[in-house]
């Protein structure tokens, strides 16, 4: 157990040095839209700017929010020994684990084809769009090869 404790503190970590990056963000676009920082997209009218300014702002939030809650949930779990045991039990039930990987193997598998039809669809009206989705599609793609070799070398 105490092995476990470790690797949550070096999670923790990661989650506090991801959260104090996000509040950076949180903070630099609040100031650029209260208009005390220049930070402008290239492109579009003032107002797209502004949006784009806030929904970058609104998404780093979010993002803030989850990674303080699993570190709240984290550091409560090193604190107390029940805690602790039962969020190993969790992170370590193998139905849990299998249901997981099935599901970021089906995630992955839908990601490559929608991402291959949304590249063949948007080619007929931007091709920029379309070659953006298509190197996303194909880093992916590149990513589960990898992927693959390692855990079959691993197994």
């Amino acid at each position: 157990m105490e092995s476990y404790r470790e690797k949550l503190k070096l999670e923790n970590w990661v989650l506090g040095l991801s959260c104090f990056l996000l509040a950076v963000f949180c903070l630099v676009g609040l100031l650029a839209e209260m208009g005390l920082v220049e930070l402008t997209p290239i492109g579009g009218d003032i107002h797209w700017q502004s949006r784009w300014r806030g929904g970058i702002t609104g998404a780093s939030f979010a993002l803030l929010v989850m990674l303080a809650v699993g570190l709240v949930r984290n550091c409560r779990a090193i604190r107390d020994e029940s805690k602790l045991r039962k969020h190993y039990v969790k992170s370590h039930d193998e139905r849990t684990i299998q249901v997981q990987t099935a599901a970021l193997a089906a995630g992955c598998r839908s990601f490559l084809i929608l991402g291959l039809v949304a590249a063949i669809i948007s080619g007929y009206f931007h091709m920029v769009v379309s070659l953006s989705i298509l190197a996303c599609v194909f880093t992916l793609s590149i990513i589960c090869v990898l992927c693959k070799l390692y855990y079959f070398k691993k197994y």
